[in-house]
């Protein structure tokens, strides 16, 4: 069991990854926007981070960013609708664990998900 944080705009997208991890036993708090994800990185520790490349307030690719400044051992995985190789780039030089493009099918998030946890 891990301790998973999801951050994206879309409810639809927070609600049905929220629902698919909680199933595999997983601890699961989301978040909408890049400051509430921030608020909430502030609060607790995270295992995992499942973050959307565009947030509104903010990028999935600043997520990354502040892992990486506090030096936590916290795993990322990047999702997206709008993929580019700048975002890629991005996304694997900030040492995220997976990209993944929109629609992400349950099959294949649990299975980013499982291998960002080994």
């Amino acid at each position: 069991m891990a301790h998973i944080l999801v951050i994206d705009d879309e409810e639809s997208i927070r609600f049905s990854f929220h629902r698919f991890l909680v199933k595999e036993k997983h601890s699961v708090v989301t978040a909408e926007s890049y400051l509430i994800a921030l608020a909430r990185m502030n609060a607790e520790y995270f295992d995992l981070i499942v973050a959307d490349i565009n947030l509104g307030d903010g990028y999935g690719t600043d997520i990354l960013q502040e892992v990486l400044t506090r030096k936590l051992k916290t795993h990322v995985i990047i999702i997206t609708a709008y993929p580019s190789s700048k975002t890629i780039e991005m996304s694997f030089r900030g040492n995220a664990n997976d990209y993944l493009v929109k629609p992400v099918r349950q099959q294949d998030l649990l299975c980013s998900v499982n291998k960002s946890l080994r």
